[in-house]
């Protein structure tokens, strides 16, 4: 007796399991999300927080736009002496102008809006310069002087990227799981459905490994099937999703770019469902079986 025979039923007959492709459509597109949010977040956040690592933003504030501008050159060439800053750079009011206008408007920033001195400093990866005395040392110069160090609140961000990162994998080992717990009932319930079925097929000589090859192929189909529909679900809602994005967040903050080989590794879930619904589909008929006999 071949060990490829089908002897499970049309798909109008499988009530125990017609709906199982769906439900895996459901898991997938789920999984798809969850870890396309988590690259998203790795990808876009390491591209930002890199063009930030060793920056230092130093800020002179004031009424008087002349006094502070006068001061903020005194400061830089203060600023150029300290050993480990590799630049110094008095932003000019037209970048300042233009970081402002998505928040405030076009044309509401006028020559009475105090707007502070920004001076960008580069400083040396590997040196480390003691921001705060060199603070200290700024406010001999004006007391309206304050030093911005990136990195102490990108460790924060750090953070929270981690936090979400590992939600998100917990999540998809939650999803893993019930997609597990749902092939198993799936597999009892159709063994259970067609119970008489099994016991006439041991009669004819069927063995265990061809009832479980009938099995496990049908629900890689299942896996499969559904996983394809639930991946391309999820490609057309992550599309949407940075159009939208993109379109809100235009103007007021830079969007990292949208990472397509990254997001390229999705294409595996489909794959992995559907082995993961065989191997369990598998166990789960060796085991009835078992106990059957």
């Amino acid at each position: 007796m071949s060990t490829s025979f089908d002897f499970l039923p049309d798909v109008k007959f499988r009530e125990a399991t017609k709906l199982l492709p769906w439900v895996m459509a459901i898991m997938v597109y789920l999984s798809a999300l969850s870890a396309a949010g988590s690259l998203l977040l790795h990808s876009g956040f390491d591209d930002w927080a890199s063009s930030l690592q060793g920056k230092v933003t130093v800020q002179i504030t004031g009424e008087d736009s002349a006094v502070i501008k006068e001061q903020a050159n005194e400061i830089q060439q203060i600023l150029r002496k300290v050993p480990g800053i590799l630049s110094v750079r008095i932003i000019p009011d037209n970048e300042i102008t233009a970081l402002l206008e998505p928040w405030l408007g076009a044309g509401n920033i006028t020559d009475d809006l105090p707007i502070p001195v920004m001076i960008d400093l580069e400083t040396e990866p590997d040196v480390y310069i003691n921001l705060d005395a060199l603070e200290i040392k700024l406010k001999q110069i004006t007391d309206t002087v304050y030093l911005d160090d990136h990195a102490q609140w990108l460790v924060h961000f750090y953070n929270l990227t981690y936090t979400v990162e590992y939600t998100a994998l917990g999540i998809l080992v939650m999803i893993l799981l019930a997609s597990i717990s749902i092939v198993i009932f799936g597999t009892k319930s159709s063994m259970s459905e067609h119970k008489s079925t099994i016991e006439i097929m041991h009669l004819m000589g069927a063995q265990d490994q061809m009832i479980a090859h009938a099995y496990q192929r049908r629900f890689m189909n299942y896996g499969l099937r559904g996983g394809a529909y639930g991946l391309v679900l999820s490609f057309i809602t992550l599309f949407g999703l940075s159009k939208l994005v993109q379109n809100l967040a235009s103007g007021l903050v830079e969007m990292p770019t949208f990472p397509y080989l990254t997001i390229s590794l999705l294409f595996v879930f489909p794959i992995l469902f559907a082995v993961l619904s065989m191997l369990t589909a598998r166990i789960t008929v060796m085991r009835e079986l078992g106990r059957m006999l």
